[in-house]
């Protein structure tokens, strides 16, 4: 089943504390909007209230309008959290996609773990300083072509 979904993470996948994106985050989420993959976040914000908080704790560049807004689940407004499996399985059920074609991508080996429990692939991916961003678009390819 090939992947037609690309969930992230946004600390230490995509920005860091610091609201600077990581090395490759943007080129990589362009270049997969252009292959044609459908892009979400699945992300924890615990005491936030509105999106603007969020927003405001990422790059000043950040666009929101990137990722589908069905496919952005924050933790404060879904009311689950990751690690929990439930969080990835409304992630999927919102895919409107089978589990199989949805992948998660982040730091954290448990929330990876959980996705795959979720049905989920998923790949993990180095923090900084040692972001492989700039490769994951083709590790996503390979990762195609092993389904």
């Amino acid at each position: 089943m090939a992947i037609a979904v690309v969930f992230f993470d946004l600390g230490d996948t995509l920005v860091t504390a610091a609201r600077q994106w990581l090395p490759g985050a943007k080129v990589l989420l362009k270049s997969l909007r252009h292959n044609g993959f459908r892009l979400g976040i699945i992300s924890n914000t615990p005491g936030l209230t509105t999106r603007a908080e969020i927003l405001n704790l990422l790059p000043t560049d950040f666009d929101p309008a990137v990722f589908e807004t069905n496919l952005t689940l924050f933790s404060s407004e879904v009311g689950k959290e990751k690690p929990q499996k439930a969080i990835f399985v409304e992630a999927v059920a919102r895919s409107g996609k089978p589990a199989g074609q949805c992948l998660y991508c982040s730091e954290n080996i448990v929330e990876t773990l959980m996705a795959q429990e979720a049905g989920m692939r998923s790949i993990r991916v180095q923090v900084a300083p040692n972001s492989d961003l700039s490769v994951l678009q083709q590790k996503i390819f390979d990762f195609q072509a092993l389904i």
